[in-house]
C-alpha cells in the first residue's frame, strides 16, 4: 500500500481557500461564479483600460451556440454547456481532469459601463467582453 501523507485530508481545504482567496484578490468588483446549476467554472480574466472594463473567458471545447452572455442590473452572468463527445463516452479513461457539462460565471459590473454598448468575441477558445466606460460630463 501508498504511504499516505498527513496532510493529505486537507487538501480540499486548502484548494477552496486558495480558490476564494483568489476570487477576493481578482474580481475587485464582487459576483461570484459558483452556481447550484453549475458542473464547472471557466477561468476569467477581468481588466480595466481607460475606455473599458474587459472580461476574457477560457472556453476551450465549447461552441460558440453554447454561450450566453445576459447583462442583468449590474450583473454580468455568463453561462453555457461543453459537451461531452459520443467519442468521449465510449473510452475508459485512466484519468480526466478535464470538466463538462454547464457552467455559469457571474460578475458584479461597476456603474461606470455603457450597457448598450457591449461587444463580445469568441475565438480560439477566449470569449472577449469588451464593456465601454460611459462618458463623464
Amino acid at each position: 500500500m501508498g504511504e499516505e501523507t498527513p496532510l493529505r485530508p486537507f487538501l480540499p481545504v486548502h484548494e477552496e481557500v486558495r480558490r476564494l482567496f483568489q476570487e477576493l484578490i481578482h474580481q475587485p468588483w464582487g459576483g461570484h461564479g459558483s452556481s447550484a446549476h453549475s458542473d464547472w467554472q471557466p477561468r476569467v480574466d477581468m481588466c480595466e483600460t481607460s475606455e473599458a472594463i474587459i472580461v476574457e473567458v477560457e472556453l476551450p471545447g465549447v461552441r460558440r451556440e453554447d454561450v450566453r452572455i445576459e447583462v442583468e442590473g449590474d450583473t454580468l452572468r455568463i453561462t453555457g454547456e461543453r459537451r461531452v463527445t459520443s467519442e468521449r463516452q465510449e473510452r475508459n479513461y485512466y484519468r480526466v481532469e478535464r470538466s463538462h457539462g454547464r457552467f455559469a460565471r457571474q460578475l458584479r459590473l461597476p456603474g461606470t459601463v455603457a450597457r448598450e454598448a457591449i461587444r463580445a468575441e469568441f475565438d480560439a477558445g477566449i470569449l472577449t467582453i469588451t464593456l465601454p466606460k460611459r462618458e463623464r460630463r
